[in-house]
């Protein structure tokens, strides 16, 4: 099957006052249909030029990046893609809908399918009332949320969003990660930069990490982070006089508060060790997985360890 995104041996080198800065280095992945893939990194690392160069915004200096086949510089590759880019300027003189309507006129879409659409976007965006109001009276957060909307007015195939929740609240967070995982659903598929992990790792199928226009890593979130899991680590209150020797063969610590913290390295012991604390009366105070989230891996793979709070 014909992937819906492919960077083959991308490479991408700017000229900076004589000299050549690379910000690609011969990245090479593919994006299958239907799938939600997060694109990570530090800022500079590459993630922009990338998106730049699949959108036909800059040419690669050698390589190839393709959209469902089509050379990325082939404006038919494009046809089904909705694109929102990190920096953005919009005419503010247009009102929300008058500013869909126009992007979805660009989309080539049915008009009378966009006209239904645009007050169904805007109320999943919690933005009705905006419909009217010229886009240069929006918030930051209303800005970023009428951004996304014309990437989605043109009903495409394929998202590719650079920082799609910037300056939007918890709330309109939570809607547009959702609004991701139904998409997907639907068949469609979402490339994302990001730099909330936490998100990408609660709705992506696969990462692509990248630094320094190197790509480091890209495989299934589920491997990424079972290959980075490093036990649990317990803390509790209390307990009779018994309950550090029955705890002898774990690492046991007092934190600052002056509880116990037992570090576990595997479930059977964690479970043991939790039965083990309740038995003796203590009481525990919280239970977290070592290792084993998005962040801890993305620190690891930039060297940046110590700034992990496992």
């Amino acid at each position: 099957m014909t992937p819906a995104l492919k960077f083959d041996n991308l490479a991408k080198t700017y000229r900076e006052r004589g000299a050549g800065k690379r910000a690609l280095n011969g990245i090479s992945f593919d994006v299958e249909a239907g799938e939600i893939v997060g694109f990570l990194g530090p800022n500079g690392a590459g993630k922009t030029t990338a998106m730049h160069v699949l959108m036909d915004i800059l040419f690669p200096t050698s390589g190839r990046a393709e959209i469902m086949g089509f050379d990325s510089r082939d404006p038919e590759s494009r046809q089904q893609v909705g694109f929102l880019p990190e920096v953005f300027a919009f005419d503010g003189f247009l009102t929300g809908t008058r500013f869909l309507k126009l992007f979805g006129s660009l989309s080539g879409r049915n008009q009378d399918l966009v006209a239904a659409h645009i007050p169904e976007l805007l109320a999943f965006l919690d933005m009705p009332d905006a419909a009217n109001v010229r886009i240069k009276n929006y918030s930051k957060g209303m800005t970023q949320k009428i951004g996304l909307a014309q990437a989605l007015i043109g009903d495409p195939q394929i998202l590719i969003l650079d920082e799609p929740t910037s300056g939007m609240d918890p709330i309109a967070k939570a809607r547009i990660k959702q609004l991701f995982v139904k998409l997907r659903s639907e068949g469609k598929t979402v490339f994302l930069s990001t730099h909330i992990l936490s998100d990408v790792e609660d709705i992506a199928d696969r990462v692509a990490i990248i630094n320094q226009g190197e790509l480091l890593a890209f495989d299934r979130v589920s491997t990424l982070l079972a290959a980075d899991r490093r036990g649990f680590k317990i803390v509790f209150a209390g307990g009779d006089t018994d309950l550090r020797g029955a705890l002898a063969d774990c690492a046991i610590s007092n934190d600052s508060q002056g509880r116990t913290e037992v570090t576990c390295p595997d479930p059977k012991s964690r479970d043991l060790t939790l039965q083990t604390i309740l038995q003796h009366g203590g009481d525990i105070v919280s239970l977290k997985a070592l290792g084993g989230s998005l962040q801890s891996q993305f620190l690891r793979l930039m060297h940046q360890e110590g700034l992990s709070d496992d």
